[in-house]
């Protein structure tokens, strides 16, 4: 049996393993908070504003008159049909006479509606981000 010379042979001490899991340890601690920090801009609730804007502006173009409330608005179609936009609980519905309602948004933590001279000026709260939108009258 013979003895070789080990020097040859390659391998990480354990001061080496220690210090590189220690500095590896380090960076993910400082790491971690800032990912947090990193919060990606929520392009689906922007898209969602974007429509429910674009619904309502479409309903007032198409109406007889309407009514803006704080949170809600009333319009009469051009068929005599009552319809209500309106916040019930944490969705933004549309009713037609009173009766079944359709999903405009969800996730609605609050909305507001001003009525401007030329506009109205609406703001939803979706996820503690305010959106605002101008919805044009014709």
């Amino acid at each position: 049996m013979k003895k070789g010379n080990r020097t040859s042979e390659r391998a990480f001490t354990l001061s080496e393993v220690l210090i590189s899991l220690m500095a590896t340890m380090i960076l993910l601690t400082i790491s971690v908070p800032l990912f947090s920090l990193l919060k990606g801009y929520d392009y689906y609730s922007e898209l969602s504003v974007d429509q429910l804007s674009a619904v309502i502006q479409w309903e007032i173009n198409q109406c007889r008159s309407y009514n803006v409330s704080d949170h809600s608005i009333s319009l009469i179609d051009k068929q005599n049909r009552h319809i209500v936009m309106e916040k019930y609980g944490k969705i933004f519905r549309r009713t037609v006479d009173g009766s079944g309602h359709e999903t405009l948004i969800q996730n609605v933590g609050a909305i507001s509606f001003v009525h401007e001279s030329p506009s109205i000026l609406m703001e939803v709260k979706i996820h503690d981000q305010p959106y605002t939108r101008k919805i044009h009258l014709p």
